[in-house]
């Protein structure tokens, strides 16, 4: 993780973010959600808080997927950009978790755990000693530490 300010965008450049502070979380979300907004058999995300983000350019747009919960892509290029919504802490308040891959220097953001490990697909998993957890860290126990050898 890094407290350093990074930038980011969309494929086409027209919207583009800067963050500040450390990021809340770097994960592997291999939720179905996340997995279809991405077209991806897992998505890694950083979170920040609303506070610690700008935006700059055109306005992204916004997907409801769920009740509160937004997911944002670029209105020219369709890349996607965040999953959005308010965070479970109410110190936090509003969350944007950003696709690591937007982030022009995505190497600084190194993932900390797996969220919704029992939703990825049974095929695909990832060679690391990572803690897996059933939903979001604070909300579930560790399931396993590293890949499913069973299968």
């Amino acid at each position: 993780m890094t407290d350093n300010k990074l930038a980011g965008g969309c494929m086409c450049g027209a919207v583009r973010y800067e963050t500040t502070g450390e990021a809340l979380d770097v994960i592997h979300c291999h939720c179905a959600s996340c997995r279809k907004h991405n077209g991806a058999p897992v998505v890694t995300l950083a979170g920040f808080a609303d506070a610690n983000v700008t935006f700059s350019g055109d306005d992204r747009k916004l997907y409801e997927s769920s009740p509160g919960v937004g997911r944002a892509f670029c209105g020219k290029c369709g890349t996607p950009l965040t999953w959005e919504g308010n965070a479970d802490d109410a110190e936090i308040g509003y969350l944007f978790e950003f696709h690591i891959s937007t982030f022009d220097t995505p190497d600084v953001l190194v993932p900390t755990m797996h969220s919704f490990y029992p939703e990825r697909i049974a095929w695909f998993d990832i060679a690391d000693d990572l803690p897996r957890y059933e939903e979001f860290s604070g909300a579930s126990p560790i399931l396993r530490h590293g890949p499913d050898t069973s299968t």
